[in-house]
């Protein structure tokens, strides 16, 4: 597996990680997330830029930092 390949899988695990943390928890903030999973800020915001694309967080800030918030996943019919 070449090095794009392995960040790539690393941002799509962080964004699993943190699903099942908001699915379980609710919503959090973007500090307490990172503590939780122990990442850097950049894996943290490519993880929630990925999730925020794919439509599955709301993003709102609150001072300094941010709250997200899992959205429910929606059928396209």
């Amino acid at each position: 597996m070449d090095e794009a390949s392995k960040f790539g899988e690393s941002i799509i695990n962080n964004s699993t990680k943190i699903l099942q943390i908001l699915k379980n928890d609710g919503e959090m903030t973007s500090w307490d997330l990172k503590l939780k999973l122990h990442l850097s800020s950049s894996a943290l915001y490519l993880a929630l830029g990925q999730l925020f694309a794919n439509k599955d967080i709301e993003l709102c800030q609150k001072d300094l930092t941010y709250i997200i918030k899992p959205l429910p996943k929606t059928e396209n019919t």
